[in-house]
């Protein structure tokens, strides 16, 4: 794609005027597409009847790209997040999208993923949490091993990579 100097001036101009932290949608949607999105993937679990289930969460209707479906727990990595750890992330997962949700110890982590998804290239960093109780109205239970049609379709490998971590650890 043919640019001029003065374009790329424009927009430097206009990232210097942005503050670290969360991007305004448009921009951030913009950037994801042409670099690679730091995320955190928490994949909440339990066994349950001899089975283990995954806690997914619906998106909202007007999400650009995956309005409707369920989901994983997530978020994009911050560069206002502090330094060295990932506890901010953390803090927005299981503080906001798990809100209300009964966590058993630390998320344990499981594998990191450099994966192509609608938005662009993600790399992923994906943890696992027990779940004991999941909160009223807080997410569905689905068996890992008969997830629906209507999940975000690149989550099926964190969930299923995330489940038979899990699993190792139960024995």
């Amino acid at each position: 794609m043919d640019h001029s100097p003065e374009d790329e001036s424009r927009v430097v101009e206009f990232l210097h005027k942005l503050e670290p932290g969360k991007l305004p949608f448009n921009v951030f949607h913009a950037v994801a597409g042409i670099t690679v999105t730091p995320i955190i993937e928490v994949v909440p679990l339990r066994r349950h009847n001899g089975t283990i289930e995954v806690l997914l969460f619906t998106r909202e209707a007007s999400d650009p790209v995956w309005g409707g479906l369920l989901h994983t727990p997530g978020t994009v990595v911050r560069a206002s997040d502090r330094q060295g750890s990932f506890a901010d992330a953390f803090d927005r997962i299981l503080k906001g999208e798990m809100a209300g949700v009964s966590v058993i110890g630390q998320p344990t982590f499981v594998e990191t993923r450099f994966h192509q998804v609608k938005r662009g290239r993600e790399l992923a960093m994906v943890y696992w949490v027990t779940v004991a109780e999941a909160g009223h109205g807080r997410g569905s239970w689905y068996q890992v091993e008969a997830l629906p049609a209507t999940i975000v379709d690149t989550q099926r490998e964190f969930i299923a990579t995330a489940a038979a971590h899990f699993q190792q650890h139960l024995q």
